[in-house]
C-alpha cells in the first residue's frame, strides 16, 4: 500500500508586504521615471532585491522576477509601454516557453498554450511568452491577465507564497503594441539597463536574491540559544556574505560606469563568474550552519527553517548552475 504525500499548503503574500512594494515602487525598480517607476541604477536596484530577500524569502523572489521582469519595458513601442507600464500596481509574471499558435488578426494576434512555472502570478498584470509569428520571426508577446487561466500545480518545499504557477490561454488577444523583441528596442535607449544583454542583467538580479535570501536565515535566528559550532557558522555565513555583496556591488558599479561612457565592448564574463561562485559558497555556508544549529533550523515553527528551504529551493534555479 502506497501512502500519498500530504498537499503542500500554498500561501498568499501578506497585503502590508505588497502595500510596502507597491508604495515604494519596488516592482518599478527598473522602470523610468515618466512610467512612475524608479529607474533605479544597477546598484540601486540590486539593493532592492537583496533587502526584500532578506525581510522574506517569497516576498524577495516575487520582487527579483518581478522587478526583473520589468526590465522589458525598454523594448515595447512607446505606446505599448505606456499603457503597461503606467499602472503603479504593474507586475509582469511569465515563461521564456513557446506559445502553440500565434494566429495573425487584424490589430494584432491571437495566442494559446499552455507554460510553466511563473512567479508572481497573484500579482501579475500581465503574462509574458515567447511566440513564432506567422511570418516566422521569434518574438514575446504580453497577455493581459483577465485572458489567463493559472493553474496551482506549486509541489516543490519552499517559496510558497511566491504563487509561482502554471498558466494557459486560449486565443487570447494580443495587440501589436504589446509585441516585443529583447533587445530590440522600439524607443530611443536612453537608460542604461536596457544597454546590458538580459542574460548578463538576470545573474546581477539572480545573485543579489541569493546574497538576500541568506542573509534572511541569519536574521531569523536572532535571539536564539546557538550552540557555539552554530555560532561560528553564522559568523562564517556573515562575512562571506559582506564579501560576495561588495564584489556584486563594485561589480554592478563598474558595469554602469562602463554603459555611460558607451563602451561597445562589455563581458558577461565577469558576472557569470561571480554568480556561480556565489551561490556555490552560499550553499556551502548555509548548510554548514544547518548542520551545526541542530534541530532548531529543522523546526517547521521557527522563521528560520522556512527562510532556510526558500534559499535551498533558490539555488536550484539553472542559473546559478
Amino acid at each position: 500500500m502506497h501512502s500519498t504525500a500530504p498537499e503542500i499548503e500554498l500561501k498568499s503574500l501578506s497585503p502590508e508586504l505588497l502595500d510596502q512594494a507597491y508604495q515604494n515602487k519596488w516592482f518599478k525598480a527598473f522602470v523610468l521615471n515618466k512610467w512612475g517607476g524608479l529607474e533605479a541604477t544597477l546598484a540601486e536596484g540590486l539593493q532592492i532585491i537583496q533587502s526584500c530577500s532578506k525581510l522574506n524569502g517569497s516576498f524577495g523572489w516575487c520582487i527579483n522576477l518581478g522587478a526583473g521582469a520589468n526590465y522589458f519595458s525598454g523594448f515595447y513601442s512607446e505606446a505599448g509601454a505606456n499603457k503597461i507600464f503606467s499602472d503603479s500596481k504593474c507586475v509582469l509574471a511569465g515563461s521564456g516557453g513557446l506559445a502553440t499558435e500565434v494566429k495573425e488578426v487584424e490589430g494584432g494576434f491571437l495566442v494559446s498554450g499552455k507554460w510553466g512555472k511563473a512567479t508572481g502570478t497573484d500579482q501579475a498584470t500581465y503574462f509574458t511568452c515567447n511566440g513564432k509569428l506567422p511570418s516566422g520571426e521569434m518574438v514575446s508577446l504580453t497577455l493581459d491577465s483577465k485572458d489567463v487561466h493559472v493553474y496551482k500545480d506549486w509541489n516543490l518545499s519552499g517559496m510558497k507564497s511566491s504563487s509561482s504557477f502554471g498558466f494557459s490561454a486560449n486565443e487570447a488577444f494580443v495587440p501589436n503594441d504589446y509585441v516585443f523583441k529583447i533587445n530590440g528596442s522600439n524607443q530611443p535607449v536612453s537608460y542604461g539597463i536596457h544597454q546590458l544583454p538580459f542574460e548578463v542583467f538576470a545573474q546581477f538580479c539572480m545573485t543579489a536574491a541569493a546574497l538576500g535570501l541568506s542573509d534572511g536565515i541569519i536574521e531569523q535566528l536572532k535571539g536564539e540559544n546557538l550552540k557555539s559550532a552554530a555560532e561560528v557558522s553564522l559568523e562564517n555565513l556573515k562575512v562571506l556574505i559582506a564579501d560576495k555583496s561588495n564584489k556584486l556591488k563594485e561589480l554592478a558599479d563598474h558595469i554602469w560606469s562602463e554603459i555611460q561612457t558607451e563602451n561597445q565592448s562589455l563581458t558577461s564574463e565577469p558576472i557569470a563568474v561571480l554568480v556561480k561562485e556565489t551561490a556555490l559558497a552560499l550553499f556551502n555556508a548555509v548548510n554548514q550552519l544547518y548542520f551545526d544549529a541542530g534541530l532548531l533550523m529543522a523546526d517547521e515553527r521557527k522563521p528560520a527553517h522556512h527562510q532556510y528551504k526558500d534559499f535551498m529551493l533558490a539555488i536550484q534555479h539553472s542559473i546559478f548552475k
